[in-house]
């Protein structure tokens, strides 16, 4: 009895599951870049202090959370001077620095930037750009009490 075997190799590649497998994939990485928020990848939790005293050559700026203001913040220098946009913080400082004029870089006044919980880590990298920009020296000081 002659038995007949089939020698033919079917040489077809089937893609239906790689293109599922692809799909799916997409459809991951889609939704997880999209319920990343910027605001909460850097979290910073500063230290707090009570001291209230203060050295005259430090420009105090602070950044507080502000619905009214155009910016969404109101921006004080000094405790006195306040301000709603970065453009017109970035000229109050602009003329700070003019009356250390003609100083050695050492004896330049440097910024003390305190920031509110409600500001954005954008918004801080706004006032961080506005004093590199400059070349201004800035420290972040710790939460007031």
């Amino acid at each position: 009895m002659a038995i007949k075997r089939s020698s033919k190799i079917d040489s077809s590649f089937s893609s239906s599951s790689m293109t599922d497998l692809v799909f799916l994939l997409l459809v991951f990485f889609i939704l997880a870049t999209t319920l990343i928020n910027p605001n909460n990848a850097v979290r910073l939790t500063l230290p707090s202090s009570s001291s209230q005293e203060g050295d005259p050559s430090v420009i105090a700026l602070s950044v507080v959370g502000n619905v009214r203001s155009e910016s969404g913040y109101t921006y004080t220098i000094n405790r006195n001077e306040s301000y709603d946009t970065v453009d017109q913080v970035a000229i109050a400082l602009k003329s700070h620095y003019a009356k250390f004029e003609g100083r050695a870089e050492e004896d330049m006044p440097y910024i003390s930037l305190r920031c509110d919980e409600k500001v954005t880590v954008d918004a801080l990298v706004e006032i961080i750009d506005l004093t590199r920009e400059e070349k201004y020296k800035m420290v972040l000081a710790t939460k007031e009490k």
